[in-house]
């Protein structure tokens, strides 16, 4: 199984994952931002972009990863990440479906003022605040879209409750 969380920057996915890693048996966390890093290290000045995922190359290595992992492995997959542009999400799910067809998707949402909250309060990478910030906006605009994923509203919950709602989800599929 892979869970894919998606939703603005602040929005809680991280903490929600690492949950959810702790209450799924043999799960683990797959970080498509660490994909992301090396790259922008990689490339440096000869390959700047605003995001990392404007790289095809990453859309290509975060299906790859999970494939290898899949294939090393059968444990379950969970993928944090915000994915704001249709265009980037629709290729990377179909290819991960491709690695696992039991593919959840999940976009967590939240109110600007929660998530401008969030942001200003982040002590594990006070450093990304700026980009964070300046992103509110789309991905609140994209987090509205249900294309993104089933819903989870996380205003007022703690991680455990996120990851609660997720894993209940999942083990009640609805059609």
């Amino acid at each position: 199984m892979i869970l894919f969380i998606n939703g603005p920057f602040g929005v809680g996915k991280t903490s929600a994952a690492r949950v959810l890693v702790e209450k799924i048996p043999n799960a683990m966390l797959c970080d498509p931002e660490v994909i992301g890093f090396l790259l922008k290290r990689t490339f440096g000045r000869y390959g700047r972009v605003e995001d990392f995922q404007d790289y095809e190359l990453w859309r290509r290595l975060v299906v790859a990863v999970a494939r290898v992992l899949r294939q090393l492995s059968a444990r379950t997959l969970v993928i944090p990440m915000t994915v704001w542009r249709r265009a980037y999400f629709d290729p990377v799910i179909a290819g991960l479906r491709r690695v696992d067809s039991d593919l959840w998707c999940f976009r967590l949402t939240a109110s600007e003022p929660e998530l401008t909250r969030r942001i200003e309060s982040d002590s594990d990478d006070p450093g990304a605040y700026g980009w964070r910030a300046a992103h509110v906006g789309v991905c609140l605009e994209s987090s509205r879209d249900p294309a993104f994923g089933t819903e989870v509203p996380t205003d007022g919950l703690a991680p455990a409750e996120v990851a609660g709602r997720i894993l209940n989800s999942v083990k009640t599929p609805t059609v």
